[in-house]
């Protein structure tokens, strides 16, 4: 069945290691898409800013996914969110109190849909970082009051990024103890997981989409590299685990691309697909 949409995660799989793609290659496969009348779809962890930033050029052409599924964007038209009620985010914090300190935690970033927040007391080396995935930062005088501070604001996701020495499963198994049954924990890849609405997966803003574009799964491609993408890449045949991706999410995708992400695995899978899709 003819492709219509192509939706990819971003670090790890569309972008290389160094957070850039192939900008000349991309334009050029953007145009044939676009003749094809085939959506783009940029899924992330990170925010609506970051992804607005790195496709500022193609902006009103695509959709984004943001924050691991729980924003959703038409171009720059905020479509949707799947906001944290206030009880549930205080219980995170008072969970990550007990059980982690300061030494076990790099960056502690609470999210809106389109503005971050961190505390005031974060380095300048990790104040970065969180600037490179999330763009629009905002420094508060204590993140654990940020809630009472701003209280218009609607939450969506909490990331944290934890020290090398902090087995990642081993959060997982603490926090699923521990949450609210609303929230779920998902693994961002680069040592962070990411906490929000159990509804806010890029599988149901995929969904969202597709029946915004009333598709069928067969008509949709995906790409993925980790866990948060598992659901998006189990939703459709066409779905293609990087090269550079962990064994087990190769064994959950239909596919896995020939080159790596960065030797423009989703470009060059793209372009195979293109020619073969009629």
């Amino acid at each position: 069945m003819t492709i219509k949409l192509i939706a990819t995660d971003m670090d790890g799989t569309f972008l290389r290691d160094d957070h850039h793609y192939n900008q000349h290659r991309f334009k050029r496969l953007f145009r044939q898409l676009q003749k094809r009348n085939i959506r783009f779809v940029a899924a992330s962890g990170s925010s609506f800013p970051r992804l607005a930033r790195e496709f500022q050029p193609y902006i009103d052409q695509m959709d984004f996914i943001s924050q691991n599924g729980s924003v959703i964007h038409h171009g720059h038209k905020f479509l949707a969110a799947y906001p944290i009620e206030v009880t549930a985010l205080e219980r995170v914090m008072h969970i990550l109190d007990r059980f982690y300190g300061p030494q076990d935690i790099n960056q502690l970033v609470v999210s809106g849909p389109t503005t971050s927040y961190v505390d005031q007391q974060m380095d300048a080396k990790n104040f970065a970082i969180v600037k490179l995935f999330y763009e629009r930062v905002v420094r508060v005088p204590d993140i654990r009051q940020v809630f009472s501070e701003y209280p218009d604001e609607q939450f969506t996701k909490i990331s944290i990024n934890f020290a090398p020495h902090i087995d990642l499963n081993k959060v997982a198994a603490v926090m699923d103890g521990y949450l609210p049954p609303s929230l779920i924990i998902e693994n961002s890849g680069f040592n962070t997981d990411l906490i929000g609405n159990a509804q806010g997966t890029k599988r149901n803003a995929l969904a969202v989409l597709q029946r915004r574009l009333h598709l069928h799964d067969d008509e949709i491609v995906t790409f993925g590299d980790n866990e948060n993408d598992l659901g998006m890449l189990a939703m459709t045949s066409r779905s293609y685990a990087m090269q550079n991706a962990n064994p087990v999410i190769k064994l959950q995708a239909a596919h896995t691309t020939t080159t790596d992400n960065n030797h423009d695995g989703v470009l060059a899978t793209i372009e195979k697909l293109l020619k073969n899709d009629y």
